[in-house]
């Protein structure tokens, strides 16, 4: 079997990584850091979407599993003393996995995914967007921008702007206002919006000068067409069976 490594930056040239590559060496992996079977990242959550980044072109046949270095795990269950369980779990195939469809559009050609959120923010002027649930009108949006994240994405950066946290396990997309004007004359749902795996959101307006951001990246928003939906991409990550969502959501957001 195959391993690929990430390790956040800062912790690259530290005891943590000779330490987990001397322990690799010591079971049945070849370390190959094009091709894997599975990629064990080292850090919070930042780092798993880097990782996934990194491998968006064979996401669909890679686990990915993650030792929690960061400040946020909601993706990394594990610490590193787990670390030769850890390993001998995955030699075995003795692990619980989760597979999580990825967000989908296409800017100027290109095909965009991401596993928390894609956004639409206009930091120049006031963001003004039709908006259609599945082809049926819904609103005329004026604000700084929208955002639609994943139910992994609820806790990120859609919980900042006031958006449901929704639980993992469940399939769903959720789509919150950035800023939204609300007055007399101009009207939006200022509310979040959650919809199922099978719909889609489709944005139209003056996007020339706005930027799409995708998980940690962004690129300009060059149309006038906006259509984000569930891929057939899917995400999967080897978590830890008693480690629910509420856990996570309690030693990240509360504790």
């Amino acid at each position: 079997m195959r391993i690929a490594l990430y390790i956040k930056e800062e912790l690259q040239e530290t005891d943590i990584a000779t330490y987990i590559i001397s322990k690799i060496s010591q079971h049945n992996f070849d370390i190959d850091q094009e091709n894997p079977d599975f990629v064990l990242f080292v850090g919070g959550d930042g780092t798993f979407l880097r990782a996934v980044n990194e491998y968006i072109n064979q996401v669909d046949d890679i686990e990915f599993v993650g030792i929690n270095e960061g400040s946020l795990g909601f993706y990394s269950d594990f610490v590193i003393d787990e670390l030769d369980t850890l390993l001998d779990d995955l030699e075995m195939g003795e692990f619980n996995i989760r597979h999580c469809r990825l967000l989908e559009t296409d800017i100027a050609g290109e095909k965009i995914l991401a596993v928390n959120e894609i956004r639409v923010e206009n930091p120049f002027h006031t963001c003004i967007a039709k908006v259609y649930i599945n082809d049926v009108y819904l609103e005329t949006f004026r604000g700084n921008g929208l955002s639609v994240c994943t139910s992994n994405g609820s806790t990120a950066y859609n919980k900042s702007l006031g958006g449901s946290v929704i639980a993992m396990e469940t399939n769903t997309m959720q789509l919150t206002e950035i800023a939204p004007i609300n007055n007399r004359v101009y009207h939006s749902l200022n509310s979040s919006l959650v919809i199922d795996a099978n719909s889609h959101i489709t944005l139209e307006g003056e996007f020339k000068e706005a930027v799409v951001g995708y998980d940690h990246l962004t690129t300009r928003g060059d149309t006038n067409r906006i259509d984000i939906k569930l891929s057939d991409h899917r995400v999967s990550f080897i978590y830890k069976k008693d480690r629910t969502f509420i856990d996570k959501v309690r030693e990240s957001l509360i504790k």
